[in-house]
């Protein structure tokens, strides 16, 4: 690597099974543009500085990992790091793993060069999450919080059939913390 490339993070886990197919590393970055009403992570969205870190670091730690299916990003909102996550997420790939994003943009917004780096991360992206989250059309479908996001199938490395099966929620446990993730249960 050339240039070091830094991330500015909300949180992260190394390992979770709610946010995409198998097991993953999670990356929620911090700042968003968006303000969805009803947002489940309220504290990422401010554009402040927060747990910076170098893409060598996080790659790093991705790799002591093998056992991962790939990594997933969300936010925040992952296309405004877009430069810095294209090159993280064309690392991953090169592994043979995958990369699941999320964001608020529609994916002609990013392939129309509105947003920097966008059209390179998203050839590095294998599943793509994409639409404002709108808290009216709450839904429990898979990987998504309202029925007006779509999913993008961008590589055919991951397919549909590979989403059965990915619990809605989960909570992590380790010595010193509990963390949830996944998404809210309707009803």
């Amino acid at each position: 690597m050339t240039k070091e490339y830094l991330l500015n993070l909300a949180s992260w886990l190394p390992r979770s099974c709610a946010n995409g197919p198998g097991t993953r590393m999670v990356l929620w970055v911090q700042g968003c543009p968006f303000r969805c009403s009803g947002c489940q992570n309220p504290d990422f969205l401010e554009f402040r500085m927060n747990q910076v870190v170098s893409v060598d670091f996080v790659w790093q730690v991705f790799q002591q990992l093998p056992d991962l299916a790939g990594i997933s990003f969300s936010g925040g909102e992952p296309f405004a790091q877009a430069v810095a996550l294209a090159e993280l997420a064309s690392l991953v790939q090169s592994a043979g793993k995958t990369v699941v994003c999320w964001t608020g943009y529609r994916l002609e917004q990013l392939h129309s060069g509105q947003v920097k780096g966008g059209d390179r991360l998203l050839q590095h992206v294998d599943l793509l999450i994409d639409g404002l989250f709108q808290q009216q059309q709450s839904s429990d479908d898979v990987l998504r919080g309202s029925r007006n996001q779509q999913l993008h199938f961008l590589s055919g490395r991951i397919i549909q059939a590979d989403l059965k099966d990915i619990p809605r929620q989960e909570w992590i446990v380790n010595d010193t913390l509990l963390t949830y993730t996944g998404f809210p249960i309707q009803g």
